[in-house]
């Protein structure tokens, strides 16, 4: 679909920065995954503990939704 009007013009651009957040956010769950592997709980400060047990719990969540923003973004665009 080509832009013939500056709407139109401007819905294609927010749609692809919409997809391009869904992206990101694949990309930062995916090395969310890589790190919790990698690091190990009881050799970081407790402050950073917290953080760890919240992602192990969210990130799956968190991967799925920036797929579902990404596919509608790009469906939408």
């Amino acid at each position: 679909m080509e832009p013939t009007t500056p709407a139109e013009f401007a819905t294609l651009v927010a749609g692809l920065g919409v997809a391009g957040m869904g992206v990101a956010g694949m990309v930062l769950a995916a090395l969310t995954v890589v790190a919790l592997r990698v690091v190990r709980p009881d050799e970081c400060p407790a402050s950073v503990r917290g953080r760890i047990r919240w992602w192990s719990a969210h990130h799956t969540a968190f991967l799925a939704m920036s797929t579902v923003i990404a596919v509608a973004a790009l469906a939408v665009a």
